[in-house]
């Protein structure tokens, strides 16, 4: 019996879009369960495979691609600005 079903239940309205929606009844209709147990399932795998190891993993990559975001823009302005100088010295000319 999981972690969910040991506990009070509580109703709680979500919100999805209508393909989710599709896809979940025919997740439960395979499994031949309901749509609650599906997206309870659902959120107990989540939760399970998010490890402390793996949460540091994802904020070292999302620093890495935050830096990497920051010294592209600087490339970036800096060809903009050389570009600006040299179409201002064509027109110069």
């Amino acid at each position: 019996m999981g972690a969910a079903q040991q506990e009070a239940m509580l109703r709680k309205p979500i919100l999805m879009p209508p393909g989710m929606i599709k896809k979940v009844d025919k997740i439960a209709r395979r499994k031949k369960v309901s749509f609650a147990k599906v997206v309870r399932e659902a959120v107990d795998a989540f939760d399970d495979r998010m490890s402390g190891h793996d949460a540091a993993l994802l904020d070292t990559l999302a620093d890495l691609m935050l830096q990497s975001s920051r010294e592209l823009a600087d490339k970036i302005d800096n060809i903009e600005k050389r570009l600006d100088e040299t179409h201002a010295m064509l027109e110069a000319c």
